[in-house]
């Protein structure tokens, strides 16, 4: 059961990482050459709270949130491969993506981050803590540090 989770929550961060990364882009192109955010069907596209900082901050924290979520394509591939470290930098990534989405006013955006937390719980256990598993009759990274330096 723990695979097709797996595959979910890789899959929905790679999804989130694409649709925020790629999305708002066009959005901050637009603000920076028009001088004010596009509206689309009557919604001011990224009209949120930080609108009030001024344009030249918005835009900035725009280009913040583009590389925050460019990070989940990361987080993504680690998920992909078992690794708990892309479920750790995943949930840091979902803390940070929370100001965003509150501050350009994102409704998808909590959608998404709350059905990311709710897999990354169900699979949290079934992640590997190094990363990929160790194969039969080698060594983990940890231990063979062990072995060179004789620490144990």
């Amino acid at each position: 059961m723990s695979d097709p989770l797996k595959t979910a929550v890789s899959i929905l961060f790679y999804f989130d990482a694409f649709a925020w990364s790629i999305g708002v882009i066009p959005t901050l192109c637009y603000a920076f050459a028009q001088g004010n955010l596009p509206t689309v069907g009557g919604v001011r596209l990224m009209g949120g709270p930080f609108e009030s900082l001024g344009l030249d901050a918005l835009i900035v924290l725009g280009t913040i949130f583009v590389v925050v979520s460019s990070l989940k394509f990361l987080a993504a591939y680690w998920l992909w491969n078992s690794r708990r470290d892309g479920a750790v930098l995943g949930l840091i990534l979902l803390g940070l993506s929370t100001i965003f989405w509150y501050g350009f006013a994102l409704p998808l955006g909590p959608l998404l981050g709350v059905a990311e937390l709710v897999l990354l719980v169900l699979v949290w256990r079934t992640l590997d803590r190094q990363g990929s598993p160790v194969s039969p009759g080698r060594t983990s990274p940890g231990e063979h540090q062990r072995m060179v330096w004789g620490r144990g």
